[in-house]
């Protein structure tokens, strides 16, 4: 509501409303007129009044139809509404019945109606101040909702910050505006206008600039300029520029600050001065806050992903997520799932190394582990640790992985085969290398093992170790599975029995089977 409050007089009689408004506009009220009820309900959105006065008797419509329609509008209804006639009794009975809120009888009393649209104003600027603060509390919690979800980019909250913003505090023009270096960039805007956009973005804001931007800028607290012609440090052409797009007259400038520093500005433009309430002030804070922890949060999620990335270049992509996940520490403090180990080497690397120079064997690991890592990768599979020409995988952990047991030997499968394609280039350069695998599923303790300043992430159990000692047993170009993991694939991978097989550190002989094709 404004500092003048405004009456609609409805009245078809001329000397009535003159009457009306030589009593209420003195006492500090605007008054509009109409001569109809039609014409009456028509003004209504263009002049928003803070109260009705209405008479009874009107040709066409009389006062009480106009009440109802009124109170049938979801925009008017909380208008109030008295009603004027010059006989009481029923029409004070039809008058509640229609709507209104009052009822005044001619010829008025200067006093009673000046006292009675008083009153109503009164309760009227009471549900205007409850609407306000209720939209401005939905517009935070709108703003809030954006925040939340802002994690790669604060472009929706800045979108929704200027909408409110402008629409709240009636501004003309809303801008935000983001800090790079000792420049202030706008990032968004509420003007429809594309050359102010394409001049803003082309023309940034320096932190030595005179208006709004930069004055916020470097004294990190809320400027308001209620005149930019009478100001005497604003830059006129700033000014002229900016009045080619916007029209312009005051200005509102409020910081984004994070960790006490300026992050940023949302700037307020109106084409005429105006008072602004603290509470539209405040309102603006708390979007600028809003903003400033939409920034905030896309930073720490793109740290987060930045560290996320580099973690993957050291650790199993799997194991990088799982740190920087919620359900991380829990699983990386240590639980028991059953998981499928697959473990690789070459076969005749090591007279292979003592032949041949350092340079050499590094080169072969580099396209060993190149070529079986996209694989790993590929296949879903968490790479436990590189040994040498050594490498354990293992499935199902830290993400559970349906049909793990297959998914382990297709994979071991495409190793195989894309490890005949790169031996062959070895085979030209005189490089007797040979590829072997071993696996073996079961239950493992799974977690963080090592000390403060060196963790690996390690399966452990007697699973691991037979997939090693199978791995150790198996010829080149052999896959070796034990009996539990045969029975798991045997639909779907054909194999062969190779007996029991005596193996290193286990009391009696272990069955075994080689992995020959997968089925059709």
């Amino acid at each position: 509501m404004s500092s003048r409050p405004k009456v609609l007089a409805v009245d078809d009689t001329p000397e009535n409303l003159r009457l009306v408004e030589a009593l209420l506009v003195p006492q500090g009220y605007d008054v509009v007129t109409s001569s109809s009820g039609k014409e009456a309900l028509a003004l209504l959105p263009e002049e928003k009044p803070d109260l009705l006065l209405v008479d009874i008797v009107m040709p066409e419509m009389n006062g009480y139809e106009v009440t109802k329609a009124v109170r049938a509008d979801a925009a008017w209804r909380h208008v109030p509404v008295i009603m004027i006639t010059a006989t009481g009794g029923a029409d004070l009975v039809r008058s509640l019945e229609a709507g209104a809120d009052d009822f005044v009888s001619k010829p008025f009393d200067k006093n009673e109606l000046l006292a009675r649209v008083k009153s109503l104003i009164r309760v009227k600027s009471y549900h205007d101040d409850l609407a306000d603060a209720l939209d401005r509390q939905t517009a935070i919690g709108d703003v809030l909702k954006e925040v939340g979800k802002a994690t790669r980019d604060a472009e929706p909250v800045f979108k929704a910050v200027i909408d409110h913003a402008q629409r709240l505090c009636r501004a003309d023009n809303v801008g935000l505006y983001r800090r790079e270096g000792d420049l202030f960039h706008l990032v968004a805007n509420s003007t429809s206008m594309p050359t102010f956009r394409e001049y803003a973005r082309a023309h940034p804001q320096s932190l030595s600039a005179t208006g709004v931007v930069g004055r916020v800028a470097r004294l990190g607290q809320t400027v308001l300029i209620p005149d930019i012609d009478a100001d005497p440090d604003y830059p006129i052409e700033s000014r002229d520029r900016l009045r080619v797009d916007i029209p312009a007259k005051q200005l509102l400038g409020v910081p984004l600050l994070l960790d006490g520093a300026v992050i940023g500005v949302i700037s307020l433009v109106w084409a005429e001065s105006r008072p602004v309430p603290d509470r539209e002030v405040q309102l603006v804070q708390t979007f600028a806050d809003q903003a400033a922890l939409a920034v905030n949060n896309v930073r720490l999620f793109q740290t987060v992903e930045r560290q996320r990335e580099e973690l993957s270049r050291y650790l199993s992509p799997q194991i990088g997520q799982l740190i920087t996940s919620e359900e991380g520490k829990r699983l990386l403090d240590g639980h028991r799932r059953a998981v499928t180990v697959v473990f690789c080497d070459l076969r005749g690397f090591t007279p292979f190394s003592e032949t041949v120079e350092p340079e050499e064997v590094l080169g072969v690991l580099r396209t060993y582990h190149g070529a079986m890592g996209e694989l790993i990768a590929g296949y879903g599979g968490t790479l436990e640790h590189f040994e040498g020409d050594g490498m354990m995988v293992f499935f199902n952990d830290p993400v559970e992985t349906q049909d793990h047991e297959v998914c382990a030997v297709r994979m071991a499968m495409a190793m195989r085969d894309r490890f005949a394609e790169i031996a062959m280039v070895w085979k030209r350069k005189g490089y007797d290398l040979a590829f072997g695998v071993g696996i073996s599923v079961g239950y493992a303790t799974l977690g963080r093992i090592g000390y403060e300043g060196r963790y690996d992430y390690a399966a452990i159990g007697n699973v691991t170790i037979l997939a090693q000692r199978l791995s150790a047993r198996a010829e080149g170009g052999q896959i070796l599975v034990s009996q539990r993991l045969n029975a798991a694939v045997e639909d779907r991978v054909e194999t062969e029995p190779l007996g029991e097989l005596e193996l290193k550190g286990f009391s009696r002989p272990v069955p075994a089977f080689a992995v020959v094709r997968a089925k059709a």
